[in-house]
């Protein structure tokens, strides 16, 4: 038996299938009448039908990701402030049966468990089909206002999320999982050549630097999304659903803000999107960006982040796609360096 990371995205579900089926019954109470498999990711995401009026979403995490239960708690817990304090659109969380929101499923052939949790289906449109000034206006709006909550939000003891504090930050040991840098080390074999771990090394110095100056500021981290792309929000009308909170650590609003419109910055709209996105977010806060060209920077610090996480997936899919995404990413990393240089 092939292991789970090695199967295709169709492959895991249909091996997860079964599984999803007994946890929801066992743990949850739920009897789907329909669970449609729906991620385009390294997780294994089904859309759980009852009837026409209650459906929910059934998020396993890669056995393979950096987020472990605990983590995924102190996600629900941030959603659960969320969903009480203000009238954010969010994916609340399920509680299971026994009053928890983290699921550990033994899985046959692998060696540990796989983390499973439940959360209300929120309706609409992915942002990225729905992709027009207004939307993106109104995505930064809704970024702002996650960081006026956030920046009032006292979680308890037991919020264990990590520290945006480095341009790899899942290279930080204490947590589940541990991604190896690879981008710059010669003794490791990762699809990169020698020149392209030259550039990626040169960017990497001054990204390193801006994020030093952003950490040693007087100003307090508070807890950020860091993965709110057009895939992560919902259109519905004129509101919007951000979704997907697995990523959010304690950071800055600018580093939120750069994760956010990386998705943007090659597209031909981007000027324009811009200054939509910083229209709405300043509609609620000041816009956060200490002096020019940090907010660019950052940008690259996240191509970095998502080039180490390529170069260093056991993924199937995340294998085939390495060498051309690498080598994109080069090109785009050559021009920021140009530019510095000039």
């Amino acid at each position: 038996m092939k292991p789970l990371h090695a199967l295709t995205q169709i492959g895991r579900g249909r091996r997860l299938r079964p599984i999803a089926q007994q946890l929801l019954h066992d743990q949850y109470g739920i009897e789907p009448t329909q669970l449609a498999q729906i991620t385009e990711a390294s997780n294994t995401i089904f859309r759980v039908s009852i009837d026409s009026t209650n459906t929910y979403v059934l998020r396993m995490t890669a056995l393979k990701s950096c987020h472990g239960a605990d983590e995924i708690r102190s996600e629900a817990a941030w959603l659960h402030a969320l969903d009480a304090d203000t009238d954010i659109g969010v994916p609340a969380p399920v509680a299971r049966l026994d009053g928890g929101y983290v699921s550990e499923a033994p899985l046959p052939g692998e060696p540990g468990p796989i983390c499973c949790a439940v959360y209300h289906w929120v309706p609409g449109h992915m942002l990225d089909d729905r992709l027009t000034e207004v939307n993106v206006q109104r995505l930064g709006t809704l970024m702002a206002r996650l960081h006026d909550h956030a920046a009032g939000f006292a979680p308890g003891d037991e919020f264990r999320i990590r520290t945006f504090d480095s341009v790899f930050p899942y290279a930080a040991k204490g947590f589940a999982g541990l991604e190896p840098i690879v981008l710059f080390n010669e003794d490791v074999q990762a699809p990169l050549t020698s020149e392209q771990r030259s550039i990626y090394r040169d960017v990497h110095e001054l990204v390193a630097d801006e994020m030093k100056r952003l950490i040693g500021n007087d100003d307090p981290l508070r807890v950020i999304h860091n993965d709110l792309h057009v895939w992560n929000v919902k259109v519905d009308g004129d509101r919007l659903y951000a979704l997907d909170f697995e990523d959010m650590m304690w950071g800055h609003p600018i580093q939120d803000i750069a994760t956010t419109l990386y998705y943007f910055r090659w597209r031909e709209s981007y000027d324009t999107m811009l200054v939509a996105f910083r229209a709405g977010y300043e509609s609620v806060h000041a816009w956060p960006e200490d002096h020019d060209g940090q907010l660019e920077t950052l940008i690259m610090g996240r191509m970095l982040l998502l080039a180490n996480y390529i170069a260093v997936s056991e993924d199937s899919e995340d294998r085939a796609f390495a060498p051309e995404y690498l080598s994109r990413c080069e090109g785009r990393l050559r021009d920021f360096l140009d530019v510095q240089d000039g």
